[in-house]
């Protein structure tokens, strides 16, 4: 098989919708119950190449195979991940999303609470915590690094960048630019152009409560068996008993220790990164509130 392109990230910032998208061209394939097989970040990948052949035996002949696994741009397997796509498939095409880098970690956040128990990751409540818990929450933001890995491994002309804001303000005009850069017919949007998928607001967590009965010996055994359950089942009946709620429109609290962390660790990465692709701060207005805050308390 060949694989003509990768839909790779960067993780919480539109992959989903964008894939989804995509999957509508009839001459585009993305497996459509496995669009993150995470094939290529894997240590042992070699011995897994027919179950990855398995994901795209129902594409069509004239398609373009494609996936979109954003484990290949988390900062963890980047390097590796790039180097075995451009190993394996030279032609490779890369399609990246950025996004504010604010809100791309607070949808991380989100994902870690609601998901992260399937991994056996119990998600501080504080995003302070969180962060220094989980570096890669900010190290997967670390956009112009991971770009930089990209661009030492492939032409500049096989990356694509766009930008989440402009997926969900124009998405018929990013569409159109995915299909020019893959070198497919153009076609519409249609009904997906305004609808938003896998969204942290509908996201569920743990609550308090259920924190603490985990943690007691006398409910131990309960809560290790609930944990055993994928999230998919538990959010169908943990809402019922109020151990699990969606996180809705919930504003996450910022302390002022840990916007000047995410500052300090990203540094003048998002800027440069806008700089480069002809957008200026304001394009990420939660960041740029961030840096104004920072300069009004000094």
């Amino acid at each position: 098989m060949k694989l003509h392109f990768v839909v790779a990230g960067f993780s919480k910032c539109g992959t989903t919708t964008l894939c989804t998208m995509l999957m509508a061209h009839p001459h585009l394939f993305i497996p459509p119950r496995a669009k993150e097989p995470r094939f290529f970040s894997r240590e042992d990948y070699p011995l897994y190449w027919n179950w990855y052949r398995n994901f795209f035996y129902a594409a069509p002949a004239d398609a373009l195979l494609g996936e979109g696994s954003v484990s290949y741009t988390e900062y963890e397997f980047a390097l590796a991940s790039v180097k075995r796509l451009s190993r394996h498939f030279p032609e490779i095409k890369i399609i990246l999303i950025a996004r504010d880098p604010v809100d791309r970690i607070e949808s991380s956040y989100r994902e870690m609470h609601h998901s992260g128990t399937d991994w056996g990751i119990h998600c501080p409540f504080n995003i302070w915590d969180a962060l220094a818990k989980m570096p890669n929450m900010l190290n997967d933001t670390k956009y112009g690094e991971i770009l930089h890995l990209y661009q030492q491994h492939l032409p500049k002309e096989q990356i694509l960048i766009l930008f989440q804001e402009d997926l969900k303000a124009r998405p018929k005009e990013v569409l159109s630019q995915c299909f020019n850069f893959l070198g497919v017919a153009p076609m519409p949007a249609g009904h997906l152009e305004n609808k938003a998928l896998n969204r942290g607001a509908d996201k569920y967590y743990d609550t308090i409560t259920f924190r603490e009965l985990w943690k007691t010996k006398l409910h131990a055994k309960a809560t290790d068996a609930i944990y055993r359950i994928p999230v998919s089942v538990q959010n169908q009946f943990l809402p019922q008993l109020h151990l699990r709620k969606p996180f809705g429109k919930e504003k996450l609290e910022w302390s002022k220790g840990a916007r000047e962390h995410l500052l300090r660790v990203l540094g003048k990465g998002p800027e440069e990164f806008l700089n480069q692709h002809g957008k200026n701060l304001s394009f990420w207005p939660r960041y740029a509130e961030f840096i104004r805050e920072a300069g009004q308390i000094k």
